[in-house]
């Protein structure tokens, strides 16, 4: 028993030995952190004259402007065409029109805006996709005609939706250590 332990502690002498001798032989010429950035806005559509745009034909869609998120160029389209199948109406689609070198994760929630200012969801949750290059489309979701038409939303030959647009994208990596270059001298 005495040599076997004896062997175990000379084993433990050596390993320690050699750990202490043993360095990080590659040490990084820089450190970087990368983290999420998140930019949310409300972008408001106003559509007048309701009663001529809605009995449009399906890929009838109005231009209802363009707005900045996220360093990005997004556009907003209004589509009053019914579809036949279902009775349904999209409120149109949101379109990516600058060129991403990172994937953007976007969250859209869209509300009616009612003439009390009141907002009445269309989406309960948020809808969530993401976009990788120019042109990416994504459809704002579908409400019944007949439910819009009767709704408090739509007042005065006109009704309003919002928005709510949430992008999140890899931040631009920020180096935190850099190390320095070593000169040689003769």
């Amino acid at each position: 028993m005495g040599t076997s332990s004896s062997k175990i502690s000379k084993m433990k002498s050596a390993v320690s030995a050699i750990d202490a001798s043993v360095k990080d032989p590659i040490e990084p010429k820089k450190e970087v952190i990368c983290d999420m950035e998140t930019f949310t806005t409300v972008y408001c559509v106003k559509i007048k004259h309701y009663s001529e745009v809605k009995h449009k034909p399906q890929d009838y869609t109005i231009d209802c402007g363009t707005f900045d998120l996220g360093g990005n160029r997004w556009a907003v389209y209004f589509c009053p065409g019914v579809s036949t199948l279902f009775g349904m109406v999209t409120l149109g689609s949101i379109r990516l029109l600058t060129d991403s070198t990172k994937p953007l994760i976007v969250h859209i929630q869209i509300n009616l805006i009612a003439k009390s200012g009141e907002r009445v969801a269309v989406t309960a949750t948020k809808h969530a996709v993401t976009y990788y290059r120019k042109n990416g489309v994504e459809a704002i979701p579908y409400i019944r005609k007949t439910k819009l038409d009767s709704s408090e939303c739509v007042k005065d030959d006109c009704f309003s939706f919002e928005c709510i647009v949430t992008v999140t994208k890899w931040s631009t990596a920020e180096v935190v250590k850099r190390k320095q270059q070593s000169t040689i001298t003769s």
